[in-house]
């Protein structure tokens, strides 16, 4: 097997400061922030760096006003970040220092290593993404688009994590998050969901979400404050997240979420479908 890097990684300041990246790490003027920056020209919630997919950060903006730059351009969407990239947050410019890349083969082994020792988690899984993002790219002026999307991004994280959900995974145009089972309650996920539905109605962007809830193994890498989610349950959501998209519904459940919300939410069946790489036909609803 592989060994991990030995060291992670940081962001280093135009002062020589350093400043290790440990899961998460948000700029802004906020005292909440991992790093603080006192300046006009720097929101409250700026922006984030996350890690996901073994060792990916990803840099994301939370629609500031004077938005994030990546190597001195604004970026539009979350993004992958390499080392040596340079962040620039109103007058503060950082070198993100990655030197041991991890290989795909660290990250094969992560995988396997993860789903042979570590027992499947029931958990609620939830995928959201924006329609028609790429003709809406297309319409809006760059700076409008990086407000939209990182305002729209902000406010899902927001209600998410009001029920003590996680965002595991940025997708350049929306993201998906969880909820391990035993500590979550199906009411909580209704709540979840009636507030991204109030948000839905406000079309600002137009979006849609998709609700499963299934085994899934959770690894990474821990030194690196990192947690992965992998198996079928996973590439499930994101196969009805693309059936949903097909039948033009905004919101949709599984069958297996369906069976403990049903007494919850009102739904209706949009029919059994089968699906690419699963056998037999899945149940999906909409509510």
């Amino acid at each position: 097997m592989n060994a991990p890097p030995e060291e992670g990684a940081w962001l280093e300041a135009a002062d020589g400061t350093r400043h290790p990246i440990q899961g998460s790490c948000s700029f802004g003027r906020g005292a909440a922030n991992t790093i603080v920056l006192e300046s006009p020209k720097v929101s409250r919630r700026h922006a984030l760096i996350h890690l996901q997919n073994v060792g990916e950060l990803w840099l994301i903006d939370f629609g500031s006003s004077n938005g994030t730059f990546l190597n001195k351009r604004r970026i539009h969407h979350p993004i992958r970040l390499s080392d040596g990239d340079q962040i620039t947050i109103g007058d503060q410019v950082f070198k993100l220092r990655q030197p041991l890349a991890i290989s795909e083969e660290y990250k094969t082994d992560v995988i396997q290593r993860t789903l042979r020792e570590i027992e499947n988690i029931p958990c609620w899984l939830l995928v959201a993404d924006i329609r028609g993002f790429t003709p809406l790219s297309r319409h809006m002026q760059s700076e409008d688009l990086d407000v939209l999307l990182g305002a729209w991004i902000f406010s899902c994280k927001k209600i998410i994590e009001n029920q003590h959900g996680i965002i595991n995974k940025y997708l350049g145009d929306g993201f998906l998050a969880y909820w391990p089972d035993a500590a979550t309650s199906p009411d909580e996920i209704v709540a979840v969901i009636s507030a991204l539905k109030e948000l839905q109605q406000k079309q600002s962007p137009d979006f849609r979400l998709v609700v499963h809830f299934g085994a899934v193994a959770i690894g990474g890498i821990a030194s690196m404050g990192e947690e992965s989610l992998m198996g079928g349950e996973v590439n499930l959501i994101f196969r009805l997240e693309k059936l949903a998209s097909s039948l033009g519904e905004l919101c949709c459940l599984s069958e297996t979420a369906h069976t403990k919300l049903r007494e919850l939410v009102p739904t209706r069946s949009l029919g059994e479908f089968e699906l690419k790489g699963f056998e037999g036909k899945c149940a999906f609803f909409a509510l």
